[in-house]
């Protein structure tokens, strides 16, 4: 089994403990910042989660495969393999709800009209956020498929007409479908390292404009 290391796990939340307002809505940009930085990082969390959701596919297979001779579990889907990818199934829904978060406070940076702010850093911020829901549609696209993919796999397994070499090259394509999903981690990691530095400048805009005012 790959050992994967995620650069997702080494990204650091950027506080914004922001306060004060003034008439060009320096408050809600500063609120739709600080629900970015959080829904950023509550992402990486569920990220991760999948990842090691995942890992526990192949223990359960295994388990299965020792203890269901006749494989009556896969075929009626009471074995553990598709408790896991159910909730892997709940995990990449919640990945989903992450991007409409990311788009619902994305409009109240597009709103700003003010002249306090750089609107390329304000821009950049929305640029970044978009840059990374493309990357994440794609990736939840293919897992949603390859999710699938398993459940037909697992039940196909407990049909009397299997053969052996259904088995294997079920297995390549599972593996297959991990290496695809694996090689779209780097631009997604990216995207999220991107937002990361684009909240930072962002942030140290309205923390100069806030400080100016008392």
């Amino acid at each position: 089994m790959i050992i994967r290391k995620w650069a997702l796990v080494s990204l650091t939340a950027v506080p914004l403990l922001l306060a004060g307002c003034d008439s060009e809505n320096l408050d809600d940009v500063q609120d739709a910042t600080i629900e970015i930085d959080r829904i950023k990082d509550e992402t990486v969390e569920t990220f991760n989660q999948l990842v090691m959701s995942e890992a526990d596919l192949q223990s359960h297979f295994d388990e299965t495969m020792q203890t269901d001779d006749d494989l009556a579990t896969l075929g009626d889907e009471s074995s553990p393999v598709f408790e896991n990818i159910a909730s892997r199934e709940e995990i990449v829904t919640e990945l989903e709800n992450k991007q409409s978060e990311f788009e619902e406070h994305q409009e109240t940076l597009t709103s700003y009209e003010g002249e306090l702010l750089d609107h390329e850093e304000v821009n950049a911020v929305n640029e970044s956020v978009s840059n990374f829901n493309t990357h994440l549609s794609s990736y939840i696209d293919n897992y949603k498929t390859s999710l699938d993919n398993q459940r037909d796999y697992f039940t196909g397994l407990a049909d009397e007409n299997a053969t052996y070499d259904d088995f294997v090259e079920g297995i390549d394509r599972i593996n297959d479908e991990r290496v695809t999903l694996l090689q779209m981690f780097p631009e997604i990691d990216g995207a999220l390292i991107a937002i990361n530095g684009q909240l930072s400048a962002l942030k140290s805009s309205i923390d100069a404009q806030l400080s100016e005012e008392e």
